[in-house]
């Protein structure tokens, strides 16, 4: 149980946009309370307000000192990959250098986000595996030259870089593709939206393609994100959360067979069944009314995290 991580979510606003001062106190509570990490979803163009999250992740920098941070997921196929190096070697320099920043990326579930920067929505997969390499050249040393399919450029140095010579870049998404695309150049897993048995056996499929591709592949160096409301009340709750989950793909007795809502003790057995499932690292996403966001996560902090702690 100790190695179990609980970090939680960030955006989508569905129920209102908070405050910038809800904001960095949402990350300092966060960091108080002793969640491990906080994750930003990244969304280009979108139908509710939304926050560019690299301007959040620097505000977050400056008013923390451990918590961990990255993206859930940067829709990287929409962005130039030496841009991202850029901006995420600069995090890492000003969250003091101390690995608290991981690139999680993936193909964007709106194309839209492609497709208004220019980018034919065909293309990103490939887009995104070419990406990744470039972004690994530009922080492991200087002077990189690289002539691929969509991306070309000759004697570029990115400083400061990673300290460690690399960020670690994990591959989101719940599909078969996606989890080939993790055992082939990913250094880890991020799938959202999935029952502990997808999770379990979706694990099982990154231990094969691993070995298919020669990938020695961690089964640990996976996490899942869960919508989480507590609420005593449960009437409350399922008003709050019907609100929420209005226009997801996914019928809403679907998606609750996918969150931990309910009172503490349901969220709890919740988490718990994905821990059985092999589940370590886990990012609870509050589904609550901005009013309620630095509340609901000091009951994370208060009553979930010491039961996996």
């Amino acid at each position: 149980m100790s190695s179990v991580k609980i970090g939680i979510g960030f955006g989508l606003w569905r129920l209102g946009m908070p405050s910038p001062a809800t904001i960095c106190d949402y990350a300092e509570r966060a960091e108080a309370v002793g969640i491990d990490s906080i994750w930003l979803s990244d969304h280009i163009v979108s139908r509710i307000p939304d926050l560019d999250i690299t301007c959040i992740m620097s505000m977050f920098a400056a008013r923390t000192k451990k918590i961990k941070m990255g993206p859930s997921v940067l829709t990287l196929p929409a962005r130039d990959p030496v841009q991202v190096a850029k901006t995420y070697a600069t995090l890492d320099y000003l969250t003091g250098s101390c690995n608290r920043v991981i690139l999680a990326v993936g193909l964007g579930s709106d194309p839209r986000d492609s497709i208004a920067c220019g980018i034919n929505p065909d293309e990103r997969a490939k887009r995104m595996e070419e990406g990744v390499q470039v972004l690994r050249k530009l922080w492991a040393g200087p002077n990189v030259t690289h002539e691929g399919k969509f991306y070309k450029f000759n004697d570029v140095t990115i400083e400061p870089r990673p300290a460690k010579g690399s960020l670690d870049v994990w591959i989101g998404g719940n599909s078969d593709l996606a989890i080939k695309r993790t055992a082939r150049y990913g250094d880890g897993w991020f799938p959202s939206f999935v029952t502990p048995q997808d999770f379990q056996s979706g694990i099982a499929k990154l231990m094969d393609y691993g070995r298919q591709y020669g990938r020695e592949m961690n089964p640990r160096e996976a996490g899942v994100l869960i919508f989480t409301h507590i609420n005593d009340n449960k009437a409350q709750a399922e008003a709050i959360t019907q609100q929420f989950f209005k226009g997801f793909p996914l019928p809403a007795e679907s998606m609750a067979a996918r969150c931990a809502i309910g009172s503490a003790t349901e969220c709890i057995e919740k988490v718990q069944s994905y821990v059985e499932a092999g589940c370590s690292k886990f990012v609870l996403w509050p589904i609550v009314p901005p009013d309620e966001l630095v509340p609901q996560i000091e009951r994370y902090g208060r009553e979930i995290v010491p039961r996996f702690s």
